[in-house]
């Protein structure tokens, strides 16, 4: 079962025909734009240091985002919807996405930009982090498998410093990793989980510790991301990472378990 904490967190994928901008709202106070992306907001942007800082942030998000996974980034617009409370946010996605007015967080991609949407909360700059990763691997990439989408989305979260060795769920992984007897990570099982709401918090942390491996793990790791997402921008269908990596390695899973178990 997905945990109280992580059915709110999880980021929503939905792919919708609307025109740009269509999600209006009267109750918008402000704007702020960077590049491609646009904030709109319920409350003052400048007045919110969290939201003034993460705008200010977005363009190395961005650039770390596209540097690391050897991306080329494009214009296609990017809109951030921040509400001022929980229930503004839930009234106004019960309209748009009934099904994410649930959630914490959610990213909506249409054929023309990515709408973020969240509200403030303790946890609003991880969950911005979260949701404009997805925005930008869509705005780049005609398609991201689930579990990938996740991971990544997982690993550029957390603030820049945090991100190699110090997201929270290095540190349980790490304790997994010591179970061998209850950890059995697996990632064609893990591709196979196409919908949403049948990621588990397990799921998340795997796909997390997958795409940890495929960045700081063996160079053959690493080589095996960056082609595949290369292909992907290609519009090359490249087949599963699981069965990529199954050509590098007899057991992929104890590398990853290796890496984890290892990683500082």
């Amino acid at each position: 079962m997905i945990s109280p904490r992580r059915i709110i967190c999880v980021a929503a994928l939905l792919v919708m025909a609307m025109s740009p901008f269509a999600e209006s709202s009267d109750s918008w106070i402000d704007r702020q734009v960077t590049g491609r992306f646009q904030m709109r907001s319920e409350v003052p942007i400048l007045q919110s240091k969290v939201l003034s800082d993460f705008m200010q942030a977005l363009p190395q998000h961005e650039s770390d985002i596209a540097a690391t996974l050897g991306l080329r980034v494009n214009q296609k617009p990017i809109v951030i919807n921040v509400f001022q409370s929980r229930r503004s946010y839930q009234e106004f996605i019960a309209r748009v996405a009934p099904d994410g007015k649930d959630r914490r967080a959610l990213f909506i991609q249409s054929e023309t930009h990515g709408s973020v949407y969240t509200y403030l909360h303790a946890e609003v700059m991880t969950d911005l982090r979260h949701e404009t990763t997805h925005a930008i691997l869509h705005s780049s990439l005609p398609f991201v498998p689930l579990w990938l989408d996740e991971g990544l989305a997982e690993y550029f979260e957390v603030a820049r410093e945090n991100r190699i060795s110090g997201n929270p769920h290095l540190s349980r992984t790490k304790l997994d990793a010591r179970l061998i007897l209850t950890w059995r990570p697996n990632l064609t099982k893990l591709e196979a989980v196409r919908d949403q709401s049948a990621m588990t918090a397990r799921n998340y942390r795997e796909s997390w510790a997958w795409v940890h491996f495929l960045l700081h793990g063996p160079d053959a790791a690493h080589s095996t991301l960056t082609q595949y997402l290369g292909r992907v921008a290609a519009h090359d269908p490249p087949g599963p990472v699981s069965a990529q990596l199954h050509r590098i390695w007899a057991s992929p899973e104890r590398q990853l378990t290796s890496h984890i178990k290892s990683w500082k």
